[in-house]
């Protein structure tokens, strides 16, 4: 019976490392001694990612959507969206701070075209991250019939 671990190769190398292993690397005896602990984290994954990324408090979207609500407009990520967020974050291999780059650039357009116009909501779908396709805009004009 196989057994399925969630850590990659990387990480399960990481948790036996030992303070002689930092020395064999190249680490000086004077620095080497100075760190006491040896700590390892686990990489994240595309599910700790769309939990990052959609955060309420400190999450990137939730930060943009704050932004652009000062200019009455709301900013929507559809499911599809997020993973695709999520996923271009994990092959960056850069953790949480490749959500925001994604992010930004994914949004960079509708940044400049929002304040001052009459959208008052954007939605962002996987085609706008992944093809780099337009955001959906609803305007206020189209209320009126």
């Amino acid at each position: 019976q196989a057994v399925v671990s969630t850590q990659s190769t990387g990480d399960q190398l990481l948790v036996q490392v030992e303070p002689r292993d930092i020395l064999d690397y190249g680490v000086i005896p004077e620095l080497a001694g100075r760190i006491p602990i040896v700590v390892t984290l686990d990489s994240l994954t595309q599910e700790d990612l769309m939990i990052i990324a959609n955060d309420k408090e400190r999450g990137v979207i939730s930060q943009l959507k704050e932004l652009l609500s000062l200019n009455d407009c709301d900013l929507e990520f559809s499911d599809d969206a997020l993973k695709a967020v999520a996923e271009l974050a994990f092959c960056k291999k850069t953790g949480a701070r490749a959500l925001k780059s994604i992010v930004e650039t994914t949004l960079l357009d509708a940044m400049f075209e929002i304040p001052g116009s009459d959208i008052k909501h954007v939605l962002i779908s996987s085609d706008t991250v992944l093809e780099n396709q337009e955001p959906r805009y609803t305007r206020r004009d189209a209320d009126v019939e």
